[in-house]
């Protein structure tokens, strides 16, 4: 339900409007771990097939932040600041934007799928598979964005714990899906990679239709599904992208490079390949937890910058950055300590499992500045001052690719030089995101 947090203790509202967004994060990589780990099982083609394409799906999702992130910006101001009658005209219009965006997006990917994973250089046989898996993926666009909005609703009027219920659940019957479309079990065909394909996109569906469900049951103080597609007002959809964009971009140049490491790593063979999205996976654990503070920090800042107290938004700010802090150092040590066995729960592969636990021993080093990026930068996206995290994060994260190269085959490391570029990154970025946010008038957007 609406939650005031302009009032009361902030490290309270911290933790109940964090822990619901983190279980719903870790709901997401529960799925994702369980999905490439059925999938990885399949063999090494399988695996490299559906992680290739993730990161192109990574790219949707990160065209869904312009949404997510705009609207909790523009919202949880006007929650702040009383005025929930305006909060849900500019709702409104978003939501109809969302659907005509998300339309054509889905058009323009089913369309293309088959010709951005041929410049992946993946071989035939997985970019095949790739290929129709993204396919279906594209078929759920509109769901999925429409979905996000009505997520975003939520958590810009300090509800949290009803995105949650929602991610869970749409997690579970994901889960169930895997299991029974990728291998054939019961009355279900065997579909392989198609059929993870399709329980993702199904999942998806149905979770927007539960949270259409919760909002009609009025968890919203306010009316926000509009009752016909027009009229749009573009004043609130241009702020929407202004406050929104950057970080997409960031997010979508995060996508880019990945493929291009990807790239890099077919110089090495299908095994190193496919222990990119093992490595990934693993770090999601650690990604998704920072990622739940940033949802909880941006809405935090939001409703007490509405309310003219900048003073208390930053407090919430320094109070999350620490209590990540910890977590991150204890991420970090299960990566160091136990990286094989991490890695062998996604593949049988020797080969693999190698390569994925060189990946999650060398970028343990960057977990605690992978929470500082976080912790500032939903500080910055709260205060709708979304471009210094911008102008942060796509010159750190495009260094990889120059990095990665160099590192990994002129200099000799192989793979492991991909995997300290990531890491090396990593930490020059949050030392700079937390040297802009302490000498930076953030909240004055």
């Amino acid at each position: 339900m609406a939650r005031d947090l302009t009032k009361g203790s902030i490290y309270g509202h911290i933790l109940a409007l964090a822990f619901p967004a983190v279980l719903s994060m870790f709901a997401i990589v529960a799925n994702n771990f369980i999905d490439t780990a059925l999938v990885g099982h399949l063999g090494n083609a399988e695996l490299a097939a559906v992680g290739s394409a993730g990161f192109i799906i990574w790219m949707i999702f990160s065209l869904m932040d312009i949404f997510s992130i705009g609207t909790v910006a523009i919202i949880s101001r006007d929650i702040g600041a009383g005025q929930g009658e305006t909060a849900g005209e500019k709702t409104r219009s978003i939501f109809r934007f969302s659907i005509i965006f998300s339309s054509i997006l889905a058009v323009i990917g089913f369309s293309f799928s088959g010709i951005i994973l041929r410049l992946l250089n993946l071989g035939p046989e997985v970019e095949s598979m790739a290929t129709v898996y993204l396919k279906i993926i594209f078929l759920a666009v509109p769901p999925m964005f429409i979905g996000e909005v009505i997520w975003a609703t939520f958590r810009s009027v300090g509800d949290t714990k009803t995105p949650m219920i929602i991610m869970v659940s749409t997690v579970v019957l994901n889960i169930i899906l895997d299991i029974l479309l990728i291998y054939g079990i019961w009355i279900f065909p065997r579909l392989e990679t198609v059929g993870a394909a399709v329980a993702t996109a199904i999942s998806h569906i149905l979770g927007t239709v539960l949270g259409l469900y919760f909002v009609k049951k009025g968890r919203v103080p306010y009316r926000i599904i509009p009752r016909k597609l027009f009229p749009i007002d573009f004043s609130v959809i241009g702020k929407m992208f202004r406050i929104g964009a950057p970080v997409s971009l960031s997010s979508i140049n995060f996508s880019l490079v990945y493929l291009a490491m990807t790239r890099i790593m077919s110089e090495f063979g299908t095994s190193a390949i496919a222990s990119i999205p093992v490595g990934n996976r693993a770090e999601s654990i650690s990604y998704m937890t920072c990622f739940g503070f940033y949802m909880a920090i941006s809405s935090i800042v939001g409703q007490n910058l509405g309310a003219k107290s900048p003073e208390r938004a930053a407090k919430a700010v320094w109070t999350s950055a620490g209590i990540l802090s910890i977590v991150t150092i204890a991420f970090s040590a299960i990566f160091f300590f136990l990286p094989e066995q991490i890695a062998s729960l996604f593949s049988n592969e020797i080969d693999v499992i190698k390569y994925g636990a060189d990946y999650l021993r060398i970028m343990a080093v960057s977990q605690i500045f992978m929470g500082f990026e976080f912790a500032f930068g939903g500080a910055f996206s709260g205060a709708g001052h979304t471009l210094p995290p911008t102008i942060v994060s796509i010159p750190g994260t495009l260094i990889r690719i120059p990095l990665a190269y160099y590192l990994a085959i002129p200099l000799g490391l192989g793979p492991a030089g991909i995997f300290w570029a990531i890491t090396i990154s990593t930490g020059l970025k949050g030392i700079a995101i937390l040297i802009w946010f302490k000498f930076g008038k953030w909240y004055k957007k």
